[in-house]
């Protein structure tokens, strides 16, 4: 959100100054409370002009590369995640199965 938003919207102060107000009552209009008080305004308003990111959903960790049913209910699947393969079996329990040459 920029300034100019929130200069359209002067509701979106109401928490800044709600909280520099409470800061004051609590702790007086002492350079304490005074200090409490910018600070939680400020606050307040960083956390409400803060760019809100957009982020698209990240590629799935696991991709699918094959599945073979083997049977009603056993299935055999061909993952790939953190660029290793794996083959699972699926039935009663899952078994990861690692598809690299061990020497």
């Amino acid at each position: 959100m920029s300034l100019a938003a929130l200069v359209r919207r002067p509701v979106d102060l109401l928490a800044p100054a709600g909280g520099a107000a409470l800061m004051l009552l609590v702790l007086g209009p002492g350079i304490r409370g005074a200090a409490a008080a910018v600070l939680a305004a400020a606050a307040a308003l960083a956390v409400r002009l803060r760019p809100r990111v957009m982020t698209s959903p990240a590629a799935s960790p696991v991709r699918v590369l094959d599945r073979l049913e083997v049977a009603p209910r056993v299935t055999v699947v061909l993952l790939e995640t953190g660029g290793r393969r794996y083959l699972v079996t699926t039935g009663a329990s899952v078994t990861p199965l690692p598809l690299e040459d061990t020497p």
